[in-house]
């Protein structure tokens, strides 16, 4: 309504630019039939309540576009949301792959270590096995040098024996050695 008064008051400014012979409000006088019919013209548009219209027009386009620019908002803060929670989960997913990998060289440590003990047992069990194989065939070979020994000896003796003494001797010096012989054996 205020715009109003600023157009009439524009609209009859020219009144004051005449002189004082001249008159402005004749028909014949084109400022006053325009400024006339300009009046008419606003009349009409507040008769028929244009502006108002113009208005709740303008008012409905604020309130569309307030309408969009609060979607628009609402649906920046769930991007940001939504952005947020991506970026909290790489997180997660980036430390989880680093304790996997930190986990998994814990484990490869742990078993090198059990790989190595492990061989280490085997290497003294094998080195054990040999040497008592060694023992066993140290105490085998002294057996059987004795054994050959004690044949021989008895051989020998026997041979002294039948050579030296009288077939009666012979049998009961034989019989003696023998049991002499075991007795030191065993």
């Amino acid at each position: 309504m205020r715009s109003f008064f600023f157009i009439v008051a524009f609209t009859l400014y020219p009144l004051s630019s005449y002189a004082a012979g001249d008159v402005f409000f004749s028909l014949k006088n084109t400022n006053f039939i325009v400024s006339l019919s300009f009046i008419l013209f606003i009349g009409i548009l507040l008769y028929l309540k244009v502006p108002n219209l113009l208005a709740g027009l303008l008012d409905k386009r604020a309130e569309g576009i307030r309408t969009e620019l609060d979607e628009a908002k609402n649906l920046r803060e769930e991007a940001q949301t939504l952005l947020a929670t991506y970026e909290r989960k790489q997180k997660e997913i980036s430390e989880q792959a680093e304790r996997i990998i930190k986990n998994a060289k814990e484990e490869a440590k742990a078993v090198a270590v059990q790989a190595q003990k492990d061989l280490e047992i085997s290497i003294e069990r094998r080195m054990q096995a040999a040497v008592e194989q060694l023992e066993s065939a140290e105490t085998a070979a002294i057996l059987e040098i004795r054994d050959t020994a004690i044949s021989v000896a008895i051989g020998v003796a026997a041979e002294v024996i039948q050579n030296h003494s009288k077939e009666a001797d012979q049998e009961t010096f034989l019989e003696n050695s023998i049991t002499e012989v075991s007795k030191k054996l065993h």
